[in-house]
């Protein structure tokens, strides 16, 4: 059973654990960005930079101090606390640890071998197949620490970073103001609100602040929210560095909340001080409209705008695709359906109703429902899901938050998430 010992520590040892744990993460999602483009040897540095962080994290973590060196020692791995690694998880981490010797860092690093000994190029000592088996290594290790990092990021309070609107904060940005699909609630909104919601037992639950996308990758947040719903904050172009850095805070170990309709549908250029479509929507035609004007038969085609589901960035990027309006049969804009949560959330609150907008069809094994419904003209539907991407979770609120009913159930949520949610995101 994981024991929470971050708060324990003072400050300095937890801005140092945080800063520790999130390179940790980084270093592999980078090693992993390596290996896809077949360059192993600049895998195989990532890797070791991952693997070193791992054991200082957790060191750091058991209220202890490590020697300024690359590898560890079994004293070293000793100084983790039982109440985090058993004494097998310990035994297994410190024999994949033993397979990154400095001399294989310094080749990898830096491509050469020194004078008077023998050792084989890089390209030769860092293939796929030993390069794939240190990859699935590192990953078990670092599995282990995300595990052991959201029992201890979830001790109330959670510091929970609200998007203030803007990218980096400078002087010429002009800060997003489009809530599409979350209009009840401006970001300074959530962040009161939040900071006013406590646990069962009366202790403050949250510490929240407004936060541009920039300070996202301080990784000082574990949970960050989108209050601009349909909308996000971007710099000068689609897909520029707004939402890169999100993306590369949830694969880093963030969670990251939308808070109503469909994710990154529009961009709020921070430049120019508007908002435009992610994607430019095609015409599509699914019928003819036969009427009678002043005698004459007019024959009308029917139509609207569909978008290809290869080029959302929710789909390309995450894998979600979301239920769009079905004009034809008359299923336009939010409906007002009962929703049940599931039971990961608690079993004390079952149904409720809410005016659901962009719902989850289908679920792959990567995805976590929170909520469901069943209607006739959808079926069985996910209004709100969290999607696992590298060691985060996006998660997605397929409700129109105009009203306060549908803000009310995505703060509880949020809430369940805080207080019991960690447990459940480790299975995956």
């Amino acid at each position: 059973m994981l024991k929470k010992l971050l708060k324990k520590l003072n400050k300095e040892q937890q801005d140092y654990y945080n800063f520790l744990a999130h390179e940790c993460f980084a270093a592999l999602s980078n090693a992993e960005d390596n290996f896809k483009i077949n360059r192993f040897a600049s895998c195989a540095t990532s890797l070791f930079h991952s693997a070193e962080f791992f054991w200082k994290s957790l060191t750091i973590l058991s209220g202890k101090y490590f020697e300024t060196k690359h590898e560890p020692s079994q004293h070293d791995m000793a100084q983790i606390s039982g109440d985090l690694l058993t004494s097998q998880e310990k035994t297994k981490a410190y024999e994949i640890l033993t397979k990154f010797p400095e001399i294989r860092r310094t080749l990898a690093t830096y491509g050469y071998y020194e004078k008077g000994k023998t050792m084989e190029p890089p390209s030769k000592v860092f293939n796929r197949q030993d390069t794939q088996a240190d990859l699935n290594d590192v990953r078990w290790m670092v599995n282990k620490l995300r595990e052991i990092h959201l029992c201890q990021v979830f001790e109330p309070p959670v510091r929970v970073a609200v998007l203030s609107g803007y990218v980096e904060n400078t002087s010429d940005e002009k800060p997003c103001i489009e809530y599409n699909s979350s209009e009840y609630k401006r970001a300074k909104d959530w962040v009161d609100d939040l900071n006013h919601m406590n646990t069962p037992n009366g202790k403050k639950l949250f510490e929240a602040t407004l936060s541009t996308i920039g300070e996202l990758y301080s990784g000082n947040s574990p949970v960050a929210i989108n209050p601009f719903g349909e909308d996000y904050p971007e710099k000068g172009k689609v897909e520029g560095v707004g939402f890169e850095t999100i993306t590369r805070y949830i694969r880093d170990g963030g969670i990251f909340i939308n808070s109503g309709g469909h994710p990154f549908i529009y961009a709020w250029d921070v430049v120019t001080g508007g908002s435009q479509p992610v994607i430019s929507p095609i015409p599509t035609f699914y019928g003819f409209e036969v009427r009678f004007v002043e005698n004459q038969l007019i024959v009308a085609p029917k139509g609207t705008m569909s978008v290809p589901k290869e080029a959302v960035l929710l789909t390309r990027k995450f894998g979600l695709e979301l239920i769009w309006d079905i004009p034809d049969k008359g299923i336009v804009g939010a409906k007002e359906v009962d929703v049940e949560y599931k039971k990961r959330l608690g079993e004390d609150k079952v149904k409720t109703k809410a005016s659901v907008f962009r719902p989850v069809k289908q679920v792959s094994p990567d995805t976590i429902p929170l909520l469901r419904s069943s209607t006739e003209f959808w079926g069985d539907v996910y209004p709100m899901v969290a999607v696992k991407f590298g060691r985060g979770f996006l998660v997605h609120t397929g409700m129109s938050l105009n009203a306060e009913r549908e803000y009310k159930i995505l703060l509880d949520i949020i809430s369940r998430i805080a207080i019991m949610g960690y447990e459940n995101m480790t299975e995956f």
